[in-house]
């Protein structure tokens, strides 16, 4: 049997580190009867040195206990390698493109193009909150349901796909002003917290995206910066999202799109 001071030593690692690895269940340890310390079968050392060859590439503790205890470690370890990997190669694509801005030689990442398009009137109900990056995946869909709820109960249908306004530019710390908006196919008494307004006509320049595209945060703040910049004079409301009905249905195709709407008069004199 091994105390928390010699397991440590064996594996040259900190005692903290060996109680927080056993206080979250990736080391096995029993409480000796008389003195209530840990004491880690000969074994854990070996897994101990597994835990600390997994931290060494940055994997988080949840990533290091999947590996460890899913039954198939080899195969677990591929797919979060597989993801890490892949993360890597987003954060190339946003770097250059930061470089490029840096250079003064702005273009979008291969694959992606700006168009431009019609759009008419037309009433939407809208519901406003406030996420920062990482609680966009939770705040967009709580809105989002909260304004579905609504139409249901006023059996009133979608005239369109619902869009996000993005009021404010969202950071890892700080939150985005964001309004959850859904077209309608007539005028409604809004709920309280939820307002019915005009969307007025105009033109969008937009760019289409794919499921995987659509999931990359990191890409999604490129697109945004590379439509504000460029229609910085012309731009007549705040930069939008646009999830189409194929969005988290695991489609081959585009599922959104990312818009900033800019003057009818504006678009008609660009050169084509």
């Amino acid at each position: 049997m091994l105390t928390t001071g010699q397991l440590a030593a064996h594996a040259t690692v900190s005692e903290k580190a060996v109680r927080l690895y056993a206080d979250r269940g990736l080391l096995t340890a029993r409480r000796d009867p008389s003195s209530g310390h840990r004491l880690f079968e000969d074994a854990q050392a070996d897994r101990l040195r597994l835990v600390c060859l997994l931290r060494s590439l940055d994997l988080s503790l949840a990533e290091i206990e999947g590996v460890l205890d899913g039954g198939a470690r080899v195969a677990d370890f591929d797919a979060v390698w597989s993801a890490r990997r892949s993360d890597a190669a987003r954060v190339d694509v946003a770097g250059e493109y930061v470089r490029g801005v840096l250079a003064g030689d702005v273009v979008l990442p291969s694959g992606l193009v700006v168009e431009d398009r019609e759009v008419s009137e037309r009433v939407v109900l809208r519901v406003e909150g406030e996420a920062a990056l990482p609680q966009m995946a939770t705040v967009l869909p709580e809105l989002t349901g909260r304004l579905f709820a609504a139409l249901t109960a006023a059996d009133v249908p979608l005239a369109g796909p619902p869009y996000v306004e993005h009021r404010s530019r969202a950071t890892e710390t700080s939150p985005a002003r964001l309004a959850v908006c859904a077209p309608v196919d007539r005028a409604m008494r809004p709920p309280a917290g939820m307002q019915v307004v005009l969307d007025p006509a105009h033109h969008e320049a937009f760019v289409a995206l794919r499921q995987a595209q659509a999931d990359d945060q990191r890409l999604l703040v490129v697109v945004h910066d590379h439509l504000s910049a460029g229609r910085r004079t012309s731009r007549v409301g705040p930069n939008r999202e646009t999830y189409l009905p194929a969005f988290g249905t695991g489609a081959d195709g585009v599922v959104m799109d990312v818009a900033v709407p800019v003057s009818i008069v504006e678009q008609r004199g660009r050169p084509s």
